[in-house]
């Protein structure tokens, strides 16, 4: 039988709605690198991504004034990828009705996330519509589900699972400014004019020409990941502090402790869907497990609590995700309902390892 559309496999690190994002102008820079590098060694389904954005371009004025729920949309795109009455056509031949190409693979995949972009003349993501730049917008998120904003000055917001993004009223005016619950990724375009900043709870990080990540842990604290350029990061009643490429700072109401030159790209892995841990504090990681799987993590004992977590995970079930969690704390887990309680396993010690009886 003839292939049907293109075997489309991109490479494991490249997230299905990388295409997608790549059609509409708002990867983040890494990603973009990798985008690129797939299509160069890829020349067919790069003439295919080419077509997609040049329809992209052409209906992206339509696009600024549609408001739209991509989730849905591509849900609805789904729906009609698996009718048995959708015909796929590639080089004059077409499937028959319920018949499925048996390269579709990777292509399935990305191409729901494309074909809502095409269908809807909209970039992945892209809340439409702002009215005048005084206007207050908002983004949520449900558990388990990521998002992006594009803001009118062209500022990227990837909001992660479980969050809310709120831009505040006058922005773009003298200023620009938003407010964060949760965790997101900026990539923000400067304007020494109107300076951007973020608000999350006692913290503000003012942007002084970067991309960065906010994180809030379950306790409270922010942590802040710089990729490039540099931001500035304030708390409540404490100095404000730089943090350049490469840093990390987490902040409190009244101070900032900053890990220089220690984050990398996989720092914002879950822009792609992937959850890296690096000798991670067990807040942060709960205030995770909350927007992603719906869970709430109790930690039930003080040694415990305070060990950090080196673990990565991309799509697991929620079920091996604890397990796994458990394994590497040395800890043992017992769930009920969506809370979970995590106690240190019998015969540990401290550093989690097992001891003999």
């Amino acid at each position: 039988m003839p292939d049907l559309v293109p075997s489309m496999h991109p490479p494991d690190d490249l997230p299905e709605d990388a295409l997608a994002r790549h059609v509409a102008g708002e990867c983040a820079p890494e990603e973009a690198a990798r985008v690129h590098a797939w299509l160069a060694a890829h020349p067919e389904e790069a003439t295919m991504v080419s077509a997609l954005a040049a329809r992209e371009a052409a209906v992206g004025a339509r696009a600024e004034s549609l408001p739209v729920d991509v989730e849905a949309a591509l849900a609805r795109v789904r729906a009609r990828l698996d009718s048995p009455a959708l015909t796929v056509v590639r080089g004059g031949a077409a499937a028959r009705p319920g018949q499925v190409p048996r390269r579709w693979g990777g292509a399935r995949r990305w191409g729901a996330a494309a074909a809502a972009a095409l269908v809807l003349g909209v970039g992945f993501a892209t809340r439409g519509d702002w009215g005048t730049p005084s206007a207050p917008r908002a983004l949520r998120t449900a558990i388990g589900t990521r998002d992006s904003l594009r803001l009118p000055d062209g500022t990227l917001a990837i909001l992660a699972p479980g969050s809310a993004l709120d831009v505040i009223d006058g922005y773009g005016r003298e200023a620009r400014e938003v407010r964060l619950v949760g965790a997101a990724f900026f990539e923000v375009v400067h304007d020494a004019a109107r300076p951007f900043a973020v608000r999350t709870g006692d913290v503000v990080i003012r942007d002084l020409g970067t991309a960065f990540s906010v994180n809030t842990a379950a306790d409270g604290r922010v942590a802040v990941a710089v990729t490039h350029g540099i931001v500035a990061v304030r708390p409540a009643s404490g100095a404000e502090v730089e943090l350049r490429a490469g840093d990390r700072g987490t902040a409190d109401a009244t101070a900032v402790t900053v890990r220089r030159g220690v984050v990398t790209a996989e720092d914002v892995a879950w822009t792609r869907g992937v959850l890296n841990y690096r000798d991670t504090p067990l807040m942060e990681v709960r205030a995770d497990l909350r927007r992603w799987y719906g869970l709430d993590l109790r930690i039930t004992d003080d040694v415990l609590e305070a060990r950090t977590l080196t673990a990565s995970f991309r799509g697991e079930r929620a079920a091996d995700v604890i397990r796994l969690i458990a394994l590497a704390l040395g800890a043992e887990a017992v769930t009920q309902g969506d809370t979970v309680f995590l106690r240190p396993l019998r015969g540990a010690d401290e550093a989690g390892r097992a001891t003999p009886p």
